[in-house]
């Protein structure tokens, strides 16, 4: 017969042994949920490359005076045409009155600085007498600030300011009427940085030529080329 001892001791040992078992389950029910938790993460791109682009272009790109000749019978030797209406084209017949110069745009994303070359002088261009025939012309900003100088600042220069790379002074030019050359491309300087902000990015280019009486009767055509250069 068990005596209170030993069914003492029994049942101590039987209860070790339940609560064995049951830390064998929970320890597997935990490895288990431990093992099921575990994640992996990996990653995409998205990849493209924006090349910067230069670019120039006439917004307004014609200049037409039409078909006119001097007024010699009223005495004049000459008349002036131009494109912003302080002309003597009292003195003229016929031709027709411009008041919209040359327009440039930087239509590109980057600054651009901007030459000019014309494909021939008031000799080629208008003929007769040299010392009454005049072509010259003149830029001016289009909007506030649209060209500035290399070192990026905002002052107008003087008349006498002549645009270079060596002076940073300048930002466009010419600012009063100057004589056309017949220069090769790329030509001169008119603008040192034109920005390709869409509220200020064009300059405009004014032109006024001198007729002689004794001009050649003909068709005349100046070509004017613009070439931008992407500069910091």
């Amino acid at each position: 017969m068990i005596n209170n001892k030993q069914l003492a001791i029994l049942m101590g040992l039987l209860l070790l042994t339940m609560l064995g078992a049951q830390y064998l389950v929970l320890s597997r029910a935990s490895l288990w949920e431990i093992t099921s938790l575990q994640s992996s993460t990996d990653t995409g791109t998205v990849d493209i490359t924006v090349e910067s682009v230069g670019g120039i272009r006439f917004a307004i790109n014609n200049v037409t005076f039409g078909r006119g000749k001097v007024n010699t019978t009223a005495g004049n030797d000459r008349c002036i045409l131009d494109t912003n209406g302080t002309n003597q084209s009292s003195k003229c017949i016929n031709f027709t009155s411009v008041t919209a110069p040359f327009q440039l745009e930087n239509d590109g994303s980057q600054n651009a600085s901007v030459q000019l070359a014309f494909s021939n002088d008031a000799d080629g261009f208008i003929g007769g007498d040299p010392g009454l025939n005049d072509y010259r012309y003149v830029v001016d900003q289009n909007e506030t600030d649209s060209c500035r100088n290399f070192s990026g600042g905002t002052g107008e220069p003087s008349a006498s300011c002549i645009l270079s790379a060596d002076n940073p002074e300048c930002n466009v030019g010419p600012t009063g009427w100057a004589a056309v050359n017949a220069t090769s491309n790329p030509g001169n300087i008119i603008c040192q940085k034109l920005l390709p902000d869409n509220l200020g990015d064009s300059i405009t280019v004014g032109i006024n030529i001198s007729i002689p009486f004794n001009s050649p009767a003909e068709v005349k055509i100046s070509t004017l080329t613009a070439t931008a250069t992407t500069v910091s």
